[in-house]
């Protein structure tokens, strides 16, 4: 198992990947989808492709597949956190009670993410097919410290994370990893994360 730096964002992509450049992320996705075939299936029946042509065809899917890649990692983990339930209950305590503050010791906890969008290929203004694409994302976290305020978390301090993604396309893998994300001794948010569902009317506070 390896570990990631937390560095201010980090990306899905760089998570899987190993890299935040979209040019070097299509290169490391076109390979499987190549060596997969996911193109060339949605190709048959339509007129025949040089192999340039093909190659040129999976690397522009490839492209649009990372742009899904763009997530930050920690946005994807706080929307976990709406559902904790610790959280929300100090979250209906502090919107209760205007101004107050409230510091929580999180015990370990998962966050299952899970996002499945498509791509439409066309040929000559025709659909000829769907790229299905899955992404996975696990968090186990330990030792997390979360800081509630007017129902917002507004910062966590300390903690550990691991972390296991994979993204396929066509149920060909195209990454896959396990990871130890190095959390700094205090993350904020980049905005004020609103706990309840019902708080939108809430002002957001300033991040500490």
């Amino acid at each position: 198992m390896t570990t990631t730096p937390a560095t201010d964002p980090l990306t899905v992509r760089a998570f899987l990947l190993g890299s935040e450049d979209p040019d070097s992320a299509e290169e490391l996705l076109a390979g499987p989808l190549q060596v997969g075939g996911a193109a060339r299936a949605l190709l048959d029946g339509t007129r025949p492709l040089t192999a340039a042509a093909d190659q040129a065809v999976g690397r522009e899917l490839a492209g649009v597949v990372d742009s899904f890649l763009a997530l930050d990692i920690f946005d994807v983990a706080a929307g976990g956190w709406r559902k904790h339930a610790a959280l929300t209950a100090a979250a209906r305590r502090t919107r209760d009670t205007p101004g107050s503050e409230e510091v929580l010791a999180l015990a370990t906890h998962e966050i299952t993410s899970s996002h499945r969008p498509y791509v439409d290929v066309f040929v000559d203004g025709a659909k000829i097919g769907t790229l299905d694409v899955e992404l996975d994302l696990f968090f186990r976290v330990a030792g997390l410290i979360a800081v509630v305020r007017d129902a917002h978390m507004v910062a966590v301090r300390g903690g550990e994370c691991a972390l296991e993604g994979c993204l396929t396309v066509q149920r060909i893998v195209l990454a896959q990893r396990q990871g130890q994300l190095d959390l700094p001794g205090v993350w904020h948010l980049h905005a004020p994360l609103p706990l309840l569902r019902d708080d939108h009317e809430t002002p957001a506070p300033a991040p500490v």
